[in-house]
């Protein structure tokens, strides 16, 4: 599998019964110019549907193919343009934590969340990339409320991440955390929402300091573990809070691929031949699994965790497979024409890619909904139309009204080996034996 495949036309699930919703206030603010929908999303003749009843199931490995041509044959006919916004609105201040927040859509995310007026807590690798990331958030936003801890934070180290966890728990105790500098005593103040940004792609093989497998320890298991230890904060009784806290797992489409590369038996290819797209697929299916298994255990009174697949981006996230494209660099006004271009195809820059991220984390809309997969603000997949996904730039993926689609059992087919309760179960209870030596 290239990589230009894995990115492109790799479909990402979310559950049988998903359907898409959008809201009045969202659209205010972000405007997807509309688009005529593929010639080729028509249902099959009658005797077309006779012939495919009788034609064999695919294998898990064609199945993968097929969507991949599915949606390459509706890209012929659909070259949509696609641009949103931004806009402030008045409304609650939350308290933010998103890792990776100093470079990439993570950085992107976080200047736009404290645009609107939210305090952002940036996790970085190190005090000092995130401190160099507050720094040039300041320098266009003086008043933006951007804090920094002192603490390593390398998500490799599992050691590491309880100690970050630890000094966000006791500034959000401190007299620091309290608007008007009000001395909180011994409460902790909410955490209103916990972005899971960070994470790394196609990276060679590599194992972290409790030798993980790199992919599985940085997209998912530091993630689990930072949620763990933080649940104090997520779930504290403020008053002063409205709402549920949010827990947003940033995915990919690749997690399509689940089927082929999760194995909750295997978590770190000692048993099985590595295969670095299968060791990012998997990450991203656990990380699709992580949201549904806090949804299905916890009250949406409570809590509300989803998952979503940003868009394909360009940023450093692809340094180990397309060293360059990352955008430190190019020159993004000489490339102008080029982005243009590029979000025709469907791939995005990283203004385009944190926008799922906002609206994730601050509409009351995105409330509604828990345990699902987001590929656009408000648009669960699968479930989306043809035309919602043409207008909202992912025109590649498959809605189930193309050519054939239903005989094929498409997009559902992609997600029934893998996104289920068994394998989300049994993929927690790994993780938590696995982090148990580093909770607070």
């Amino acid at each position: 599998m290239t990589a230009f495949t894995a990115n492109s036309f790799a479909v990402s699930g979310g559950r049988n019964s998903c359907r898409s919703f959008r809201t009045a206030s969202f659209r205010k603010k972000h405007t997807f110019p509309s688009s005529s929908a593929s010639p080729f999303a028509t249902r099959a003749s009658a005797k077309t549907s006779d012939d495919a009843a009788k034609m064999p199931p695919p294998t898990r490995r064609e199945t993968v193919l097929l969507a991949a041509i599915v949606g390459l044959t509706t890209a012929v006919a659909t070259t949509p343009s696609h641009n949103s916004s931004f806009a402030s609105e008045e409304g609650r201040k939350q308290t933010i934590l998103i890792t990776g927040g100093n470079s990439g859509i993570g950085k992107t995310a976080s200047e736009q969340l404290a645009k609107l007026g939210h305090r952002v807590i940036l996790h970085a690798r190190t005090p000092a990339k995130a401190e160099k990331a507050k720094k040039e958030i300041l320098f266009t936003q003086p008043d933006a409320d951007v804090v920094t801890m002192e603490s390593n934070c390398d998500l490799m180290d599992l050691k590491e991440v309880r100690g970050y966890c630890q000094e966000v728990l006791e500034y959000l105790t401190s007299s620091k955390s309290g608007d008007g500098g009000e001395e909180n005593g011994s409460n902790v103040k909410k955490l209103d929402s916990l972005i899971l940004n960070a994470g790394i792609m196609a990276a060679p093989y590599e194992l972290s300091k409790q030798n993980h497998e790199s992919h599985f320890q940085v997209n998912h298991l530091a993630h689990f573990l930072m949620y763990e230890n933080l649940k104090p904060a997520l779930f504290a009784n403020e008053s002063a809070s409205k709402g549920p806290a949010r827990v947003i797992s940033v995915s990919s489409l690749l997690a399509m691929i689940g089927e082929l590369s999760l194995d909750v038996n295997d978590l770190d290819f000692k048993n099985r031949k590595y295969d670095k797209w299968y060791a990012y697929g998997q990450s991203k299916a656990c990380n699709i699994l992580f949201a549904d298994d806090l949804a299905k255990e916890n009250s949406i009174s409570k809590l509300v965790a989803n998952s979503f697949h940003p868009g394909i981006v360009t940023t450093d996230l692809v340094r180990y497979s397309f060293p360059d494209l990352i955008a430190s660099k190019r020159d993004p006004e000489r490339e102008r024409w080029i982005r243009e271009r590029a979000r025709r195809i469907g791939i995005r820059d990283a203004d385009e890619g944190c926008k799922t991220h906002v609206w994730l984390a601050t509409e009351d809309a995105a409330l509604e909904k828990s345990g699902e997969f987001f590929v656009d603000p408000g648009l669960v997949y699968p479930g989306a139309t043809r035309k919602q996904l043409v207008e909202s730039g992912d025109w590649f993926l498959v809605s189930g009204e193309e050519f054939l689609a239903p005989q094929l059992q498409f997009p559902e087919r992609l997600f029934d080996g893998w996104r289920n309760d068994e394998t989300r179960v049994k993929l927690r209870e790994r993780s938590q034996n696995m982090v148990n030596d580093f909770l607070l």
